[in-house]
C-alpha cells in the first residue's frame, strides 16, 4: 500500500526529504566564495568545513576556466563570464543576505557583483584582494606583454605555494596540478567605484608576505571609515595559513 500524498503545505516529499523550494535557512544568511586568478573553488578546501559548522549555507563559486570548470578555459573568458558564474549560483539556489567573499582576482569579480544584484548582499569580505578603495591601477605593461606574446593567457606566477602552509612538497604538487593560466580579458576592465550603500565591507591584507601587491588596496581600506581593516600576519594564501582566523572573519 503506497504512502498518501504530501498534504497542502507539508514540504515533505513521500521519502520524508524536504521538497523544493528549499528551506528559508538554505537560503539566507548565505556565504559565497570566490576564488583568485589562476586557482579554484578548491583553494577554499581549508576553510569549508569550518564555515559549514556555522550552520549557514556555503556556497565555492567556480569561475568559467578554473576548477571544475578548467575545461572551459582560453582567452575567449571575460570577466563578464565570472560575474555571471556568481550571480548564477546566488539566483539558482535563491541565496539572500549574503556575505560575499572575493580572494585576490576575485576581488574585482565580487565588485562588479555588488553592483548588480545589492539586494542580495549584505556585507564584503576583500581577502588580500584587488578592491575598490582608491584608484585603481589597472595592468602593469609587462603583463600586456606577457599576455600578447602567449595567446591572451596569463601564466601562473609570483604566488609559489609554501610546502609549510600546503602539507608539504605533495600538497604543493596537488596546488600547483590544478593550477590554469589566467584568461587576460578578465585582468582588463576597471572596477566600477564606489560600492553600493548598505553593504558593510571588510578587508582583510595578508602581512607575512613580500612583496606584496596589495598594499595600496589595503592602504586606502585602512584610512578610510567605511572599510572594516583587518591584517593576519599569513601569506597571500591566507585561507591556508590562517584558516580558523579567515573563517571568524567572514563570520563575524
Amino acid at each position: 500500500m503506497g504512502q498518501a500524498p504530501p498534504r497542502r503545505g507539508d514540504r515533505r516529499g513521500r521519502l520524508g526529504l524536504t521538497v523544493l523550494p528549499p528551506a528559508r535557512e538554505r537560503c539566507e544568511r548565505a556565504i559565497v566564495l570566490v576564488h583568485g586568478a589562476w586557482v579554484g573553488e578548491w583553494s577554499w578546501i581549508p576553510v569549508l568545513p569550518l564555515l559549514e559548522a556555522s550552520g549557514r549555507p556555503v556556497h565555492a563559486v567556480s569561475l568559467t576556466g578554473h576548477g571544475a570548470l578548467a575545461h572551459r578555459s582560453g582567452p575567449q573568458v571575460t570577466q563578464a563570464d565570472h560575474i555571471a558564474d556568481v550571480i548564477g549560483v546566488i539566483r539558482t539556489f535563491d541565496l539572500v543576505d549574503i556575505t560575499l567573499v572575493g580572494h585576490s582576482y576575485g576581488g574585482r569579480v565580487i565588485t562588479a557583483v555588488a553592483h548588480e544584484i545589492a539586494d542580495r548582499i549584505t556585507r564584503l569580505v576583500y581577502l588580500d584582494a584587488h578592491a575598490p578603495t582608491g584608484p585603481d591601477p589597472g595592468q602593469s605593461p609587462g603583463r600586456v606583454a606577457e599576455a600578447e606574446a602567449s595567446g591572451g593567457m596569463v601564466a601562473f606566477r609570483g604566488y609559489d605555494p609554501d610546502p609549510a602552509e600546503m602539507g608539504g612538497e605533495v600538497g604543493v604538487a596537488w596546488f600547483l596540478e590544478r593550477v590554469m593560466p589566467q584568461s587576460f580579458a578578465t585582468l582588463t576592465p576597471p572596477m566600477r567605484a564606489p560600492l553600493p550603500g548598505g553593504i558593510a565591507r571588510s578587508y582583510v591584507v595578508a602581512t607575512g608576505y613580500r612583496p606584496t601587491r596589495f598594499a595600496a588596496y589595503a592602504q586606502g581600506a585602512r584610512t578610510d571609515p567605511a572599510w572594516e581593516y583587518l591584517e593576519l600576519p599569513g601569506s597571500h594564501w591566507v585561507m591556508f595559513s590562517h584558516p580558523r582566523e579567515v573563517a571568524d572573519i567572514i563570520l563575524a
